[in-house]
């Protein structure tokens, strides 16, 4: 009987044990995955706003030019065909 009880008890602070390790591994994974959500939302976000900004850019640029008076000055011209190709290669991505 006695052999019973002490087997018993040593199971069940084994279990106590256990049970108490895996609730902290538990929680510190809910804690990382709270931290990849926000920076995942922080990352959207960011690209977000980003794509705004290079459509913006873009109607800009197209607006800037419409006359063509940047495109066909040889100094400016370059300049402004990089510009105008990064521009429109983003917006592409996007």
């Amino acid at each position: 009987m006695i052999t019973t009880i002490i087997i018993l008890s040593v199971l069940l602070l084994t279990s106590i044990f256990v049970n108490i390790n895996q609730l902290k591994k538990q929680e510190t994974q809910t804690d990382y995955i709270d931290e990849l959500e926000t920076s995942n939302t922080e990352y959207y976000n960011f690209f977000q706003q980003l794509k705004t900004k290079v459509g913006q850019s873009n109607s800009v640029i197209k607006n800037a030019d419409r006359l063509g008076a940047f495109e066909a000055s040889d100094d400016v011209g370059t300049s402004f065909k990089i510009i105008k190709e990064v521009i429109e290669d983003l917006n592409k991505g996007f």
